[in-house]
């Protein structure tokens, strides 16, 4: 998907917007991050998640690896003159995070795309602080129809929750909060047909609670 030439007119779609809303809100109800913490998200795109959670954070990492998306971000950074959120164009399987000891990693609609899911949790893992929190907003298992306009899509068609419960639990994480509190609705050959999207957010484990 090419993500680059979609990012000029990635937020004036509405329900995109809504989206990172309704996933911004239901992180801040749920973890309730304290002033002094530091985020990431990771596959920000133009950072509307962030820009929802920018209050509620120290700082905020934002990382993507579509140079169209950081170029749209930057210039709403820019124009809103914040100090706290800083873009980077990155591969994260390639390139070093720009910083570690994280309190929170949020991703939203971002792992359903990515064949190296075990690895991409790895490198979270590592990147997470002690008892810091990984909040993974995405698309409730499906048969494959969400992605029918993208016949070249070799991602995942959504998550069921045991399993990316169990993949979590392997990858040092547990589960502390699981809800769907998005759907997407799409219509095609005149039928609707409605996507559910959850929250799963985990904890990383230490040596005392494993």
């Amino acid at each position: 998907m090419d993500f680059d030439h979609r990012a000029k007119e990635w937020d004036s779609d509405p329900v995109k917007i809504e989206r990172a809303k309704a996933f911004a809100e239901n992180i801040a109800a749920h973890i309730q991050p304290g002033p002094e913490w530091k985020a990431m998200e990771f596959g920000c795109g133009t950072g509307q998640v962030s820009f929802f959670l920018k209050d509620f954070f120290y700082r905020i990492i934002l990382v993507d690896n579509s140079q169209g998306m950081i170029e749209v971000l930057r210039e709403k950074i820019g124009n809103q003159k914040i100090n706290k959120m800083q873009p980077y164009l990155m591969d994260v399987f390639r390139d070093a995070l720009p910083e570690k000891n994280l309190d929170v990693i949020y991703t939203l609609m971002t792992l359903h795309h990515i064949p190296e899911l075990e690895k991409a949790l790895d490198i979270f893992h590592d990147a997470i602080a002690p008892e810091g929190y990984l909040c993974i907003g995405d698309l409730v298992k499906e048969d494959g129809s969400f992605h029918n306009f993208a016949p070249d899509f070799r991602g995942h068609h959504g998550f069921s929750r045991e399993y990316l419960k169990g993949l979590l639990e392997k990858k040092g994480f547990r589960e502390i909060s699981h809800e769907i509190f998005f759907e997407i609705e799409k219509k095609e050959e005149g039928k609707s047909r409605k996507y559910p999207v959850f929250n799963m957010i985990a904890q990383k484990k230490t040596a005392q609670k494993q």
